[in-house]
């Protein structure tokens, strides 16, 4: 319980310090430039049979040279399912203090993205086990600041190499969409001991104000979650589920405001 006491007073003292931290939306205008655009790259669709399995490699980009992995697709009646492994990754973080996780997206041959969930870390590589009803797709894997992110990043560190059972396909994907112009954000302390889902929740938060969304309803609502988690915390002395499930729906508020911010922008 002293344990548990201590950290929640270091998350408090990070809630004060964060929220200094945070410039209002009238600074943001006058001395930091969002330049947010989408971009269109060429994925790799995968063909995979109608029955049995297939196993694909994946790719490091240019962000990441040293990375590699690949993703095995099980063929079911109705649904895919999908293991992905990734070796040769840090830490999300490496690209940039915005970044927190990596995900993996399942890109159609119509160009849609949709999301297969975040990878976690297991030893010295990355996994995610899931499945799709979608059963042909491309697989991207980017670096992002939190698990509610509704559309991919250009931060692509792997995806499946042309050629072989693949087929060519367009995506739209957001540059320039956590940060303005050569803005770097202070480092989240992730040695305190924080599950993923609180320091998501501050990075959420953040990246909302920065991008001016400070003053619409979602980041309000948001807003209010965040102040419950922070109280909450405190006075149960331990991050427990409620807590926990309110911080990953405060971190969906705080990315629908800043998804409304961007819009205006572009």
């Amino acid at each position: 319980m002293i344990a548990g006491g201590f950290l929640l007073s270091l998350f408090w003292a990070g809630v004060c310090v964060l929220q200094a931290q945070q410039p209002g939306s009238a600074t943001v205008e006058q001395s930091l430039k969002f330049q947010p655009q989408l971009v269109t790259k060429t994925v790799s669709v995968i063909n995979p049979p109608a029955r049995g399995s297939l196993t694909t490699t994946l790719k490091g980009t240019q962000l990441a040279p040293n990375a590699s992995g690949q993703a095995k697709l099980k063929m079911g009646d109705v649904e895919v399912t999908v293991e992905t492994q990734a070796n040769g990754l840090g830490a999300p973080g490496s690209f940039g203090t915005q970044f927190e996780t990596y995900v993996v997206w399942a890109i159609t041959p119509a160009g849609k993205a949709f999301k297969l969930g975040t990878m976690e870390a297991k030893g010295n590589r990355f996994e995610l086990n899931t499945k799709s009803a979608v059963r042909s797709f491309a697989i991207v894997v980017t670096a992002e600041p939190y698990s509610q992110v509704t559309r991919p990043a250009d931060t692509i560190v792997l995806e499946v190499p042309a050629g072989g059972q693949t087929a060519a396909a367009t995506c739209q994907f957001l540059k320039g969409g956590y940060a303005p112009i050569g803005y770097v954000f202070p480092p989240i302390d992730t040695g305190a001991g924080y599950p993923p889902q609180i320091l998501q929740m501050y990075n959420a938060r953040r990246i909302a104000t920065l991008a001016g969304a400070a003053g619409n309803d979602n980041f309000k609502m948001g807003d209010e979650l965040f102040n419950s988690v922070v109280f909450s915390a405190q006075r149960q002395k331990k991050f427990t589920d409620v807590i926990l499930s309110q911080a990953e729906t405060a971190t969906q508020y705080f990315e629908t405001a800043r998804l409304e911010a961007l819009q205006r922008l572009m």
